[in-house]
């Protein structure tokens, strides 16, 4: 009897070739989706080594020398690049920490614009240097590219990973912004003639040297510390206060009284106290604010002052007063990093004294120079470290 051929070999062996063609297809899938999923995730960490390593140099160029009035900053720029490579390698791309070449990975500069994504780094003045740039990468040049997994089988074993960031120590401060992410700002409701500051700094008129500030511990004590001094009570010696006001200033509603001081003093000005300035204090186009004046500096703050000591504050600078008491309007035109070193308001008024050095504030309420912000004269206020590209 004749048998009739089957057909259901052909059908098999087309099946399995389609299963074949599936196959390599759903590896060569799989093997995309893992290795940009690799890449994905090198990309993202070598950001983040960039970032880390940028932020954490740039907050070694604060520079001691300065406050002494001698600005150097050739160790700082040195502690920047060092801290920037110790930050790199700390963030590992891949498993492993990547290495930078300080001379060219980790550049230190300034940017008189930082937020202006087309200004080069300046190396002009090394002492005020504000910028550090880092480059990480993983290639064949550095560290080694990355390993992929599936993409060999097409003839591609390795990529190339590279991250780049800026971040700026910013002290071009024209104005204080307080909000409840930044808290309130570091100002005092004192304020000191700009002539009085400028030459405590350049050492022509001083009360000396006499305190000395320990950044480890944070404590005031008799002795110098290479940081001249100033008697700010009343109002440096300047002879530049009217009669009645003693360098106090209305910093919110009219007609502070002696416990709004002491709160100012103690927590500093909110944005509760700025609500008749639209909750900001601002330089205006022309780099001047007017502030009223009080009379309150007096025995009643003592205590309020003698616990801050040590603390880093900002008080206004002015450049002329007009008028007496309260009536007194005082032309701000800058800001100036201070800390208290000593403070007595009792006894007669020739012994009376609030001590002050210049010192290093960080406030996080500070608005820096930009569009319709005007930087005031002044030194030592900065905004914290901050990535701008």
């Amino acid at each position: 009897m004749e048998t009739k051929p089957r057909r259901g070999g052909k059908r098999r062996g087309a099946t399995f070739a389609l299963i074949m063609v599936s196959v390599v297809v759903l590896i060569g899938m799989a093997s995309l989706t893992v290795d940009v999923g690799m890449m994905y995730r090198a990309r993202g960490e070598a950001q983040a080594a960039a970032d880390a390593a940028a932020m954490a140099g740039a907050w070694r160029l604060l520079d001691d020398e300065s406050l002494a009035g001698t600005p150097d900053m050739s160790e700082e720029i040195v502690w920047a690049r060092d801290t920037a490579a110790e930050y790199a390698m700390k963030n590992k791309i891949v498993n492993e920490g990547p290495a930078v070449d300080i001379a060219s990975d980790v550049l230190v500069g300034r940017l008189n614009n930082p937020w202006d994504p087309n200004e080069e780094l300046s190396y002009t003045n090394p002492d005020t240097y504000n910028t550090v740039r880092v480059l990480v990468r993983r290639d064949d040049l550095r560290n080694g590219p990355i390993d992929l997994f599936f993409a060999g089988i097409f003839g591609r074993a390795t990529a190339d990973v590279t991250a780049e960031a800026y971040a700026a120590l910013r002290n071009d401060v024209g104005g204080f912004r307080p909000t409840d992410e930044s808290g309130n700002s570091s100002l005092l409701p004192f304020t000191l003639h700009r002539t009085a500051w400028e030459n405590l700094l350049d050492g022509t008129f001083t009360s000396g040297d006499n305190y000395s500030y320990n950044e480890a511990t944070g404590a005031v004590t008799a002795g110098a510390d290479g940081v001249y001094e100033l008697n700010i009570y009343p109002g440096g010696g300047v002879g530049a206060l009217p009669p009645g006001n003693l360098g106090t200033l209305d910093i919110g509603e009219g007609g502070n009284s002696a416990a709004d001081l002491a709160r100012q003093i103690l927590d500093g000005i909110s944005a509760d106290d700025l609500t008749a300035l639209g909750g900001e204090l601002m330089l205006g186009p022309d780099g001047t604010l007017i502030l009223n004046g009080d009379t309150g500096l007096s025995a009643g703050v003592k205590d309020e002052l003698s616990s801050i000591i040590g603390l880093p504050r900002t008080i206004p600078l002015f450049s002329s007063v007009v008028g007496p008491g309260n009536n007194a309007n005082f032309t701000i035109v800058g800001f100036a990093g201070i800390r208290i070193m000593y403070v007595k308001l009792t006894g007669s008024m020739s012994s009376k004294k609030v001590i002050i050095q210049p010192a290093f504030v960080i406030d996080g309420s500070a608005v820096v120079a930009g569009p319709g912000v005007v930087p005031g004269d002044g030194d030592f206020v900065y905004r914290p470290v901050e990535l701008i590209r």
